[in-house]
């Protein structure tokens, strides 16, 4: 008994052990900080111009990923794959994107390079920019994204991620290792202002039964709430339907000489 809680505790102090617990590399959670306020940060443009996060967008709503050009592993396909995606989508004058890196060897050249491989050109409402590291920390901190230097592969460890930021509140996040043309159409809505339902249905469409408004913090009906009514009133009018079959059948079978009582 003794060997076997000695060697539970050595695996669960084990580095592995201890990488694994970390919640610092968990996946980024969708719901922990929706419509937190992001800090408005001071950007270095891929041009090298000056500006903040919040004029960036030129008023409309802001999607941003975290990537670094030396990246070996997901930042490329999932550029790539959020490229196709919004050929799909379309409304690309709806929003604006911005790419941000977080490693602090990137220069305005490097994420120049960047665009330039993605095909993005000057104009198309994209904006590749680096900042000072305790900002991009604090704005990573902010939308749940997390990084890590490990010296074993000589890279950043981290997730995939599109942040939504709508009038400086963080709307929602899309996680994972590709962007589908269903989800960014999703996320594209939402971060627009548009209702995106969130109860799966047969079709891609989902919905909800409650909004929340992140700039007034007023939660409000949303139709969904409607299609919960749905079976009260489709149950209601069953009922009462069945009444009034009921009551006409009687009717039709009525006669009067069944009433009389005979001697």
């Amino acid at each position: 008994m003794r060997l076997a809680f000695t060697l539970l505790l050595a695996l669960s102090t084990s580095p592995a052990a201890a990488q694994a617990l970390d919640p610092r590399r968990a996946p980024p959670d969708e719901e922990r900080l929706l419509y937190a306020q992001v800090p408005d940060i001071q950007l270095t443009t891929s041009i090298g111009t000056q500006v903040r996060l919040s004029e960036v967008s030129r008023g409309r709503p802001l999607l941003l990923a975290f990537v670094f050009t030396r990246c070996a592993g997901v930042c490329s396909p999932f550029m790539r794959s959020w490229r196709s995606a919004e050929r799909s989508v379309g409304r690309p004058a709806a929003y604006w994107r911005l790419v941000l890196s977080f490693d602090p060897r990137d220069t305005p050249a490097d994420m120049a390079t960047l665009a330039h491989h993605l095909d993005v050109k000057s104009g198309e409402d994209w904006t590749f920019a680096i900042a000072a590291p305790g900002d991009v920390r604090r704005l990573a901190d902010a939308t749940g994204f997390w990084y890590e230097w490990d010296r074993n592969l000589n890279q950043f460890d981290h997730p995939a991620m599109l942040a939504g930021i709508r009038s400086g509140r963080l709307v929602r996040l899309l996680v994972g290792g590709s962007v589908t043309s269903a989800r960014l159409d999703e996320l594209v809505r939402e971060v627009s202002g548009v209702f995106v339902p969130s109860y799966p249905l047969p079709s891609r469409a989902r919905f909800r039964c409650v909004q929340f408004d992140g700039t007034t913090g007023r939660v409000v009906l949303d139709w969904g709430f409607a299609l919960l009514l749905v079976p009260v009133f489709s149950t209601s009018l069953a009922t009462m339907g069945l009444f009034i079959v009921g009551a006409r059948w009687r009717a039709s079978r009525y006669r009067p000489e069944d009433t009389i009582v005979r001697r």
